[in-house]
């Protein structure tokens, strides 16, 4: 019976990822609105079946996708123990203005996910920012705002620095934003944080 479960995930595992692959080549092709669900299960060789097991529409595989690359990018930009800290912060704000700087050098096709990936994007950056925040105190009462506003709060500003920086570079260098956002940051978030932030 084991062995058979085995089989029936790896043929899953399998599924999932070639739709996945010819969702992400037709969009290279032909772009998010023209690609349909016939489209992506024929390039597969899935039947709609076999989509609808695992997506319920091309928005949500593409939101699947989005979120899946943006957190590699994190797990392979920061260290493994990383937390609430001036350097993570520091170096969390550079993968993500690397990430937008790249997204404009592909010419990725973006505007037409762009309430999907920022939702993705904005939303994964929270919940490592929240993550890291729940790390320095667990008492709510600690905080002199709720972590879970401030992992919003500074996610959207980190979000939102990224998006104008990319689209008007000329502002300043990776080096100069980076310092400025963490500025920013830090000069208010500082305060708030129960024992101040570390280095």
């Amino acid at each position: 019976m084991e062995t058979q479960t085995k089989s029936i995930d790896r043929r899953a595992k399998r599924s999932v990822r070639l739709i996945k692959q010819a969702f992400i080549e037709l969009m290279g092709e032909k772009g998010f609105h023209s690609v349909t669900i016939q489209d992506i299960t024929d390039r597969a060789d899935v039947n709609r079946g076999t989509f609808y097991a695992h997506f319920p529409d091309k928005y949500a595989l593409a939101d699947s996708i989005i979120r899946e690359n943006f957190q590699n990018l994190l797990e392979t930009s920061l260290p493994p123990d990383s937390g609430w800290s001036r350097s993570n912060l520091r170096l969390l704000i550079r993968t993500i203005l690397l990430h937008f700087e790249d997204a404009c050098r592909r010419c990725y096709r973006i505007e037409e996910l762009d309430p999907l990936f920022e939702r993705a994007v904005q939303e994964t950056l929270a919940g490592l920012l929240m993550k890291w925040l729940g790390e320095v105190s667990s008492q709510e009462a600690d905080w002199r705002v709720p972590t879970k506003a401030m992992s919003f709060m500074v996610s959207w500003m980190i979000f939102g620095a990224a998006v104008e920086w990319s689209m008007a570079k000329s502002m300043c260098t990776i080096d100069q934003m980076t310092d400025h956002i963490l500025t920013l940051i830090t000069e208010g978030v500082s305060r708030l944080t129960p024992g101040g932030l570390a280095e």
